[in-house]
Order: C-alpha cells, then structure tokens, then sequence
C-alpha cells in the first residue's frame, strides 16, 4: 500500500509525536538480570566541574544525589587520579537520608582530579553504583574585557590539554541589526568539557583564544585542574561597562543602536552570581583597552569608569571578587598610544585594599599588531596568542596567588525529589538542604529541559520551598533550581518532571521501579513529599484490568520530606504482569501512579502492536532499549494519516498509542521510524 505524504492544512500537530526516554525498563524473568536503570543519580557535581582551592590547596565538593531503591547503606567515595597525589575520601550517608532517598554532603579535598563514586547496599546481595568521571579541585577564572580577550575564529586558538575546561556555549547571539543580544536572567544549567581550539567559553568567549594555552600553562606550573569563564564583549569601552553598571543600556558606537540587557555588564555580573558564587573564583582576569585609547579616553575617564564597573559588579554580585588588570592599549591604528588608559590600568592595580592586582604589560605582545587588529598565532610567523598567554602566566605566579584571595562558597544548597507529573497551576512543596551557612530565603527557577531559565516558580525558606507552576506553562520537561536570594547562590538542579496540561492531578511517585532478586520481585517506589498522603496500597495485575492488593503502607515522614518504599513480591510466576500504587489522602481522594509493566522475556516482541485487533482505542508497543527517538503515525488504506497521541508515562517499558478520535473499524498501517529504519505493521480496529 502507497502512503501518502500530501500535507492537509487540517492535519493536527500531534502527528509523528516524538519521544525522547528516559527511563526504560526491561526485566527477563527467566534469568538473573544486572539493574538496567538508574537507582542512584547524581545531581551535582557533573562530569569536568572544578572547584576554587583556597591558598592551601583545599576546597569542598558539594554532592547531592537521589536514591529510588531501598538501601540499607550508602558509601560515597572520592578517588584520586593516576595524576593526583593527595588522598581520597570515603563517607557514609545518614539513616534518615537513605530512607528519604535524598542524599547531600560535603567531601573537602586537595589540589587535583577524582572520580566521584556512590555505593548503594541492599538486601538480597544488591549492589549499584554511579560516578561522575571527573571533579576537580583547581583554579577558576573568569574573563572580562573586550574582544581582544573575548577572542575571534580562524586566528590559531589552539587545543588545550583535558585539564583545561569550559561550558562550551555561549548565551548571546548577533541580531540582523548587527548588534549582540544576551538576556539579563538566571543563567543556564552548564555542561563541563575540555577545551578545544573552537570551543565556546561561557557565556560569550569565541575560540580557545589564548586562554586555553594559559590554562595549559598554569596546571603544568601548578599541577592544577583550571577552570575559565569568559564574559569579555567586542567593541565594549570603559563607558559602556560604567553606563551597564550604573543601570544603563551601553551605545555601540560602532553600530549605533544601543546593547539591550545592560549589556555587556549583565554578563559579568550573573556570571558571578550563577557559577562562582557556587564554584569559586580566584579572580577576574580584565584585558581591555585599545578601544578607550582610540577613542582619546581621558586617565580620569577610564579609570573612573572601570573603578565603577568594578565597585558595582561586587555590589550587585554580593562577593568581594580579585580584580588582576592587564596593561592594554596599543593596537593596529595605534602602535605607540598616549599613555592615558596605560596609566590608568597602573593605577587601578595599585589602589591600597581595593582588591586588585597588577597584570600582565600585552602592550609589548606583538607589536605591530596584526592588521585585523587582535592577537593571533600567524602560520610560520609570529605566535601572537601563545606570547599573550605566556605573559599571562608570567604574572600568575605563586606568590601572586598568596596575595590574591580566592572567593570560595560560604554554603551549599541541595535541592531535594520533585514530583514526576503536575500540571500548569500546580503547587507543591519542595524540600532542600543547606551545608555551611543556611541562607534564609531561596527562591525557584524554572528550567525547560535544555536547562535554560524559564521564570520564576516559587520562594522558600526553613529547608521548604513552594511552589507554584504557572497556568501558561507549555507542555513539557522541566526541572528546578533552587537558589539563595542575597547574595544569590544557586544549588543544584533537580532531576526532570513532566508538566501536561492533560493531568488534573500531581504524581508525587517520583520513580517507581522493580528489579529480579533471587527468586523475588523488589519493588520500590520513591515519593515525593506530600503533605495529603495518608497511605499506599501496593497493586499487581497479570491481565491488565483487575488489580489485587499486595500490601499496605502508612505515609512515613512524607509531609516535608521524600520517602523510599519498597515490598518484595515472592510470587513470582513466568509471565508479564503490572504493577501501580494506589494513594489515599487525607481527605479520602484516591490517585494511582504510573504502571510499572514486567514482561515476560521476548513477550510481547519489540515493536509489535498488542493487543491486535484493538478494542478499545488504545494499544502498546514495546520499544528497543537502545532506540532513544522514535516517532509513530498511522494511516488508513487509503493512506490518509490521522493524529495520534503517543506517550511514554501511562505504563513504565511501553509506549501507549491511542487516536485523537476514535477511528471506525478497519485496517490500519502503524508507520515507526527510528534510528534504526522504517517498520510498518497491520492493526486492526474493532
């Protein structure tokens, strides 16, 4: 049969829904099977993230992490390198945060890289384990300045080694009026990665640029992990940073229209607030200049100008930031400049206890300039990038770092379990830990799934936050940051969480899970706090419809806290059976979670509709674990598609497909494309 693929302006945009998984589960009940999800998650840190050392070597890793199956001990562990001399830690979590299932922790550590390993022990002989690769405990910086220090493609930026990294993005983009756009607001969830010659450095660093040589250049110097933010601005001068500063939009003169955002300062400023609040800084790494000289900036203009950039950025970050200032003005059109802005740049480093510190003289790097006006390491020619590199760690001394006064995190905030489902309008409580100084008040933000900010959900205090999902949210995957207020510090980010406009109801099962145990079926649940639950009752089914009950369970400590609970189901036959919790709140309302479906081992087949024929509008398939996209349409015999909706989160293990309207009885092609190719198979509507 020929499908069409005529395009019907009436065609429904559900059509070839497309799902992404998760959580996959697969259970063969005729042979001992390893755990094929994820019982243990850590949050925090992620894979390549460092922390700022104090000037003896040390710093805190905050760890935060969920656990959905029922242990009976926890271990974490941290474990040096083959690079990394010092010791390792070993730390066992509470009682009460195993049976929570929210596990948060310090572990203090020296100068150097290790692998974060969490041990889960339960009965029956179960053990499980996560890790993250790599923490390290190094140098952070972050850059600031103009393009010279924000960096350009296609100049011989080079690799760096794997103990230089960055968050390879960038949080601004080029309008058609030529002028850059960067949002004021909470900045995204990072990615951590080593830096490679046309790696991004957030949030607006282009290239390696000379940075990543400098990092290479500091760990060999130091045996040190580092760690670069870059939020340095083209075509930005000292008055455009003092107007941003002073809670003015800056003109590029160059273009002239105006940076929107109070840009480029907002950069600088969220920067400190959103990753070395939390991760640390040894200082600010300023290389500016060339533009004020051009522009016969005054000594007095500039060095009031930067002195207000650099009193406003601590003010309105609330940490005290290292200031380490480059002499930086000569350029292309200005080989030999006044030395205004020179003596400018002298003055700010020598101010007594302003807190900054003489850098590097890039006035005697390259000279001439290129005639594109920025450094670069000329094929055959002169290195201009690794000579302003190596001036760089000229400076970057040891004895320098005694002097400089790392920022290092007072505090620690764990963000605890989110429900698995709400709605738009929904509201709900959301525990949280603090390690250190307790902040007062945090507030929520609302991250889509990529990790970008969305808006504001909620406030909290007294390790409890609220909060509230907006009625216009759009369907999809979010999660939550939670973040203390002033100065802000954010925590870690909570695990994904579906909101459907199509649920009237909050699922506060968080996971719910069962795994081969001798000859046993271990269930376990996770849920997440709920101030109405009064109790559970266990289900199981082996037909589908009718469920019977397998235990009881009161609520434990679940009104401000998330709790794990598990039943260990001995009855155990050959066959496919399902599995849901039902709910009883305070007020009598009964709810039900997701099914959990166990199959039988090659029953149904992957990808095979049942039951077929169809009877009641809706059927299964089970998908391959290893397939992570896979979209499905179906058409009539006369090849016209109708709209489907397919979903991954009514029954744990299998797709769930069922027609926006009901279809009259007949033959039907289900059409599924995934990674692997194009399927297509008969169903029958009765």
């Amino acid at each position: 049969m020929r499908l069409s693929s005529e395009t019907k302006t009436n065609r429904m945009r559900i059509k070839n829904y497309k799902i992404q998984f998760f959580i996959i589960i697969e259970l063969l009940l005729t042979t001992v099977t390893t755990n094929l999800y994820a019982q243990l998650i850590i949050s925090n840190p992620v894979n390549n993230q460092v922390f700022q050392r104090d000037n003896n070597g040390f710093a805190n890793i905050a760890i935060t992490a969920y656990a959905h199956f029922s242990y009976s001990r926890i271990e974490a562990r941290l474990i040096p390198d083959q690079t990394n001399s010092h010791n390792g830690q070993d730390f066992s979590f509470t009682s009460d945060q195993i049976k929570q299932g929210f596990l948060n922790t310090t572990l203090l550590a020296e100068t150097g890289w290790y692998r974060l390993e969490i041990i889960g022990y339960g009965d029956k002989g179960i053990v499980d384990s996560t890790s993250i690769a790599r923490v390290g405990i190094g140098e952070v910086f972050l850059v600031t300045g103009n393009s010279n220090a924000m960096g350009l493609i296609d100049l011989g930026a080079k690799n760096a080694s794997d103990q230089v990294v960055s968050f390879n993005a960038l949080n601004k983009t080029l309008n058609p009026e030529n002028i850059t756009i960067a949002a004021d607001e909470p900045m995204q969830m990072p990615e951590y990665a080593p830096i490679t010659a046309k790696s991004n450095i957030f949030p607006s660093g282009e290239t390696s640029w000379y940075w990543g040589e400098l990092g290479d250049m500091i760990s060999k110097k130091m045996n040190t992990p580092v760690l670069f933010f870059n939020a340095a601005w083209a075509a930005a001068n000292s008055e455009n940073y003092r107007d941003a500063a002073s809670g003015k939009d800056a003109f590029n003169i160059y273009v002239g229209k105006y940076w929107p955002n109070r840009q480029p300062y907002s950069n600088v400023v969220n920067t400190l607030r959103y990753f070395n609040s939390s991760l640390g800084l040894r200082a600010v790494l300023w290389s500016h200049g060339e533009n004020d000289a051009q522009l016969n900036f005054t000594e007095e203009n500039y060095f009031n100008n930067i002195k207000t950039l650099i009193e406003n950025s601590r003010r309105d970050s609330g940490y005290p930031t290292s200031w380490i200032i480059a002499r930086n003005s000569v350029s292309y059109t200005l080989p030999n400049p006044p030395p205004a802005v020179k003596n400018a740049q002298i003055r700010l480093s020598a101010l007594p206890n302003f807190n900054t510190y003489a850098g590097p003289n890039l006035d005697t790097v390259q000279i001439p300039r290129p005639s594109q006006g920025h450094f670069e390491n000329i094929t055959s020619g002169k290195q201009g990038l690794t000579l302003a590199a190596t001036a760089w760690n000229r400076i970057l001394t040891d004895s320098l770092f005694k002097s400089v006064i790392p920022l290092q995190p007072k505090f620690t905030i764990h963000t605890g379990l989110v429900p698995a489902k709400v709605f738009p309008g929904a509201s709900f409580t959301l525990p949280y830990n603090s390690t250190g100084f307790a902040p007062n008040n945090v507030q929520a933000e609302l991250l889509d799934e990529t990790g970008k900010f969305v808006r504001l959900v909620g406030t909290g205090s007294g390790n409890v936050a609220n909060i509230q999902i907006a009625t216009d949210i759009p369907d999809g995957h979010y999660r939550i940051r939670l973040s203390a207020i002033n100065p802000i510090l954010p925590g870690s980010i909570s695990g994904l969480f579906l909101v459907n406009k199509n649920y009237n109801k909050i699922e506060f099962i968080n996971t719910i899970a069962a795994r081969k145990a001798d000859n046993s079926i271990i269930v376990s649940w996770h849920v997440a706090a709920n101030p109405l639950l009064k109790k559970m009752v266990l289900q199981k089914t082996v037909d589908g419809e009718i469920y019977s009950d397998l235990a009881s369970f009161d609520a434990q400590d679940n009104k401000i806290n998330s709790h794990v609970y598990s039943y260990s189901d001995d009855n155990v036959a050959n066959e496919s059976f399902y599995y849901r919790i039902k709910g009883e709140d305070i007020n009598g309302e009964i709810s039900y979670s997701t099914v959990l479906a166990i199959l039988k081992e090659g029953t149904p087949p992957n990808f095979v509709v049942f039951p077929n024929p169809v009877t009641q509008q809706q059927f299964y398939i089970r998908p391959d674990r290893i397939e992570t996209d896979i979209q499905c349409s179906i058409f009539d015999i006369r090849g016209r598609e109708h709209p489907i909706v397919v979903s991954d989160s009514e029954i744990i293990g299998l797709l769930s497909i069922r027609p926006v309207h009901n279809l009259p009885t007949g033959n039907y092609i289900l059409k599924i494309v995934t990674d692997s190719g194009i399927t297509t198979q008969l169903v029958i509507f009765l």
